[in-house]
């Protein structure tokens, strides 16, 4: 008995051993990484905008307010290229901005019925006609729109004709399966859906999961997709004039607030639970070199949420502050190599990715320590150690 306690002492400690050495050798050869501001870049003018998008062509900067309403153009040193404010009148009035980017190094607004205004040196210079009526709940974080093989691609937009009915279950049934993508034939007019959720997506398990938020980035030959809410992206690859579904990412993050969804026949409850805290969003997906990074907020749980006094002047900046901007990075597999590496405590959403590989951000005046003459613009890099 004793030869046989010893016996399964020592096989217990050399399996100990050896996953310790493994796991050392794991920790050893798995990559590090970090994001270091490498530069700031104050902007010539006087304001409060914040940065939306990037012309890599022109290398031009584009910054909004946050009604995107008045923009800013300036060039990779902060100078004012160009700035302007839509009009409510006349023949290219824009009653409400829903969305704003580049297209084509054309600033791109999508309006609420006349599909998609271009403008260059503050004047219109063309449109992307959306060929039906459609209906629009929402602004748009990333504009969306793309063009590639003679079609124009954009963000589906609801048809006027989709019944809209919140307090359903089955709207948002409806809802998660319709198009997120479409293209448009410009000549013709045509219209397709070309990206659909994947059968296998969670939002697809005929609960009501709220409005998820479509934001995708063109890799390559992919379309990677975030749906906002969740800890996960999807993966399209290019198929002719269209995507095909490839794989679903899931990303592990400490600390992530979930929302929390609700069975159909009690959809008007799922919005109650956003009273009680704040949950984490995926807000964007970039190429950066050889990698994939994602970018999002983990969100404030319960606890802490009712730590915070909603009446108080100061509450949105104090719950920016608890609920700062991190990346996840992935290699060209999708394998998981970095987590929680947090951007200046003072920056708005990440949107833009220069094409020298960096991480162009600018800075929220409000979360500052010290007051700037200016809009500043953070240069951040991604270090691999």
């Amino acid at each position: 008995m004793k030869l046989f306690t010893n016996t399964c002492a020592f096989l217990v400690l050399l399996t100990l051993s050896l996953s310790c050495a493994e796991k050392k050798d794991q920790d050893q050869t798995a990559p590090k990484f970090s994001l270091e501001l490498v530069d700031s870049v104050q902007v010539d003018y006087l304001g409060d905008l914040m940065l939306l998008d990037y012309d890599p062509a022109t290398e031009k900067y584009l910054l909004a307010n946050d009604s995107y309403y008045e923009y800013l153009e300036v060039d990779g040193s902060g100078n004012n290229i160009n700035s302007n404010k839509f009009s409510s009148d006349g023949i290219d009035a824009v009653e409400t901005a829903l969305g704003l980017g580049y297209v084509d190094g054309k600033v791109t607004v999508l309006t609420p019925t006349k599909g998609y205004y271009q403008f260059e040196d503050s004047s219109r210079v063309g449109q992307i006609e959306i060929p039906y009526n459609y209906q629009i709940f929402m602004f748009y974080p990333k504009l969306g729109v793309f063009k590639e093989d003679s079609k124009t691609y954009f963000p589906s937009l609801w048809p006027e004709t989709f019944a809209v009915n919140m307090s359903e279950g089955d709207f948002y049934q409806k809802l998660y399966r319709l198009p997120l993508v479409s293209s448009l034939d410009e000549s013709t007019g045509d219209t397709l859906g070309v990206v659909k959720l994947p059968e296998t997506s969670p939002l697809l398990d005929d609960q009501v999961h709220g409005f998820p938020i479509p934001v995708y980035t063109r890799a390559d030959d992919l379309l990677l997709m975030t749906m906002w809410l969740e800890p996960r992206f999807y993966v399209y690859q290019k198929s002719g004039e269209g995507f095909e579904y490839r794989q679903t990412v899931e990303i592990d993050i400490p600390g992530w607030v979930s929302y929390d969804p609700v069975p159909a026949d009690q959809a008007d409850q799922f919005f109650e639970g956003f009273s009680k805290k704040i949950t984490g969003n995926l807000t964007n997906l970039f190429q950066v070199g050889e990698f994939y990074v994602g970018t999002y907020t983990k969100g404030i749980s319960e606890d802490v949420f009712a730590t915070l006094d909603r009446k108080d002047p100061n509450y949105s900046t104090d719950s920016k502050k608890k609920n700062p901007n991190y990346a996840v990075v992935f290699d060209k597999d999708f394998n998981q190599l970095a987590v929680d590496l947090q951007f200046p405590i003072a920056s708005d959403y990440p949107m833009v990715v220069n094409k020298n590989g960096e991480f162009i951000l600018s800075k929220d005046g409000n979360l500052a320590v010290t007051e700037d003459d200016g809009i500043v613009l953070y240069k951040i890099k991604l270090l691999r150690e």
